[in-house]
């Protein structure tokens, strides 16, 4: 374990010519892959950027500042699928024996608020706004560690900068100042602190949630927690379990809450949708993807006629056809409910789609991170001098009904949580849910 420790700790560096022919690298693979690499800015502007970024690199760059050059080199494109991915220097294995920021924040505007202690010594009291970061204004800091976020929209941005390794990646894992305003007091305080292994696994446990769950609320509502599209065949077996209790439970009303959900395999929407839309359905209009060697040589494309589509050719898929619905007796006919949010991304935004458009239910809560028109299925590599992992989308997708606007998905009924609410133990998108349901009830 010692060695471990050492071997995690021990700084390692690469020469400046080494770290810049890696991005040059990178940036040759992720043109050569992605169907827009420069939908949201420029490739002048792109270039331009990168070029000082690369000027500020010393001529022995450790692992942490290679990692750090290359997401924000990478996060300039926008979009979530494409960057740096978890590597050395910041993954969830070796990040626990570093320093890191011992709670869990929300933002809020331009301000930083404390929703969770991770440790037992040094708490700040829940709610507490955090003023200061090593004396930069909590809004300068949340500019900065933009910096180092691949994401398409705000609600996104929001949910990814509520993680305490992000924040100890972009202090370079040192001890965090820390000046704040305790709930209901205007006299700001200031501690010096960091988390270390034990806080560090407070916050993996508090944040490591089952997969999917189902539960009856007073009332006789049905609440499936979906928070994971992972593990298609468990999830088949899932739901064959919860809508067989539903169906003899006489459950008339379903929730079905997506807003920790951050995507995964798809193919565990269109099961879910089998057993709550009324209709037949697709999960997107169509797809844009993107012909190159890299993606050939995996063999990622091999029901595409590449004699008729070479490389840096863009091959528009589009079927209007929709899945049909197969004979199912455990189909609910009750009223659906799906609750959304910023963390709502990638597969959980396009089941979302798919629900919206074909009309399975109401929408609550608030606008997704994924967008409707997006990029994804990533393409990996690794980079040849630093060996860090690097990920791009080589397709494009038109999800159900989508609309190229930039936009997540707009719920029915826009509902948020506050974090004050949050501090208070209060959930009000369920809240407003339920009421909605006696309401339609009475």
């Amino acid at each position: 374990m010692a060695g471990l420790v050492s071997w995690s700790l021990t700084p390692r560096y690469f020469a400046r010519e080494k770290v810049v022919a890696d991005i040059d690298y990178a940036v040759r693979v992720m043109e050569d892959v992605h169907p827009n690499l420069y939908a949201t800015i420029s490739k002048k502007e792109f270039d331009a950027a990168t070029d000082s970024l690369k000027r500020t690199l010393p001529v022995k760059v450790s692992h942490v500042e290679a990692y750090k050059i290359l997401r924000k080199v990478f996060a300039q494109i926008r979009d979530g699928h494409t960057g740096a991915g978890w590597n050395f220097s910041y993954n969830p294995f070796s990040i626990l024996f570093r320093k890191t920021l011992p709670y869990r924040l929300a933002v809020e505007g331009n301000r930083l608020f404390v929703v969770q202690n991770n440790f037992y010594r040094k708490n700040i009291p829940i709610g507490s706004e955090i003023l200061k970061i090593n004396g930069h204004p909590a809004d300068q800091c949340i500019r900065q560690i933009s910096k180092l976020i691949s994401y398409e929209n705000t609600p996104f941005r929001n949910d990814l900068l509520s993680s305490p390794g992000l924040w100890a990646l972009w202090n370079n894992f040192h001890d965090f100042e820390i000046t704040y305003k305790p709930v209901g007091s205007d006299i700001p305080r200031t501690i010096r602190t960091s988390g270390g292994l034990i806080s560090n696994l407070m916050a993996l446990r508090k944040n490591i949630g089952t997969d999917y769950t189902f539960r009856v609320l007073p009332g006789n509502i049905g609440l499936i927690n979906f928070n994971h599209f992972r593990h298609p065949e468990k999830f088949k077996v899932f739901l064959d379990s919860t809508f067989r209790s539903i169906r003899d439970k006489n459950v008339t009303d379903l929730i079905i809450d997506i807003r920790r959900n951050g995507g995964g395999n798809s193919m565990l929407g269109n099961e879910l949708m089998q057993y709550i839309s009324p209709n037949s359905f697709r999960m997107t209009d169509s797809i844009q993807i993107k012909i190159s060697n890299e993606v050939m040589e995996r063999n990622q494309l091999a029901w595409i006629d590449t004699a008729q589509y070479k490389p840096g050719m863009v091959y528009h898929y589009r079927d209007t056809s929709n899945i049909k619905l197969r004979q199912n007796p455990l189909r609910f006919s009750g009223n659906t409910y799906l609750l959304i949010g910023g963390k709502t991304y990638s597969s959980a935004t396009l089941f979302t789609s798919a629900f919206q458009c074909f009309h399975a239910g109401k929408i609550i809560g608030t606008e997704t991170g994924g967008l409707t028109v997006c990029y994804g299925d990533v393409y990996t590599f690794l980079l040849p001098n630093t060996k860090y992992n690097m990920r791009v989308s080589y397709k494009k997708f038109f999800n159900a009904g989508g609309i190229d606007n930039g936009r997540g998905i707009i719920p029915d009924y826009v509902v948020g949580n506050s974090f004050e609410d949050d501090r208070r133990g209060i959930d009000r998108v369920m809240e407003y849910t339920v009421q909605l349901i006696e309401q339609r009830r009475n």
